[in-house]
């Protein structure tokens, strides 16, 4: 699965994360956060290890079996993608993906990709 949003993806994250899943049955591309996470609580916010946390990305790559089975599950509030669907039934591996593989959902978003584009 790959997201439209998301353009600039290379032939190596697709590839990685493509061979990852052949040989492990799911696997997506992420990276690890840059910026400081904060969770929120009643009594304000709390610091989040983000050594602990991965900003995922696509492509999200599965044994083809093992997605359908997982979208004949009932529909969870928790399901925000499709390797949200899969991790019920198989766990993911996670595969380094790539800063430039950004998804495109502000107009700040867009200045950034075509910056890139002009780069290459």
């Amino acid at each position: 699965m790959h997201d439209g949003v998301r353009p600039l993806v290379s032939a190596a994250v697709i590839e990685n994360t493509y061979a990852a899943a052949a040989e492990h049955g799911a696997a997506i591309a992420a990276v690890v956060p840059k910026d400081s996470v904060r969770g929120l609580s009643k009594e304000g916010s709390y610091a989040i290890d983000r050594s602990r946390l991965r900003l995922v990305q696509t492509p999200q790559c599965f044994d083809l079996e093992l997605l359908r089975r997982a979208y004949r599950l009932p529909e969870l509030p928790t399901f925000t993608d499709d390797a949200s669907v899969v991790e019920d039934l198989h766990p993911i591996h996670l595969v380094e993906g790539d800063y430039r593989n950004l998804k495109i959902t502000t107009p700040e978003d867009m200045l950034l990709a075509e910056a890139i584009l002009r780069s290459r």
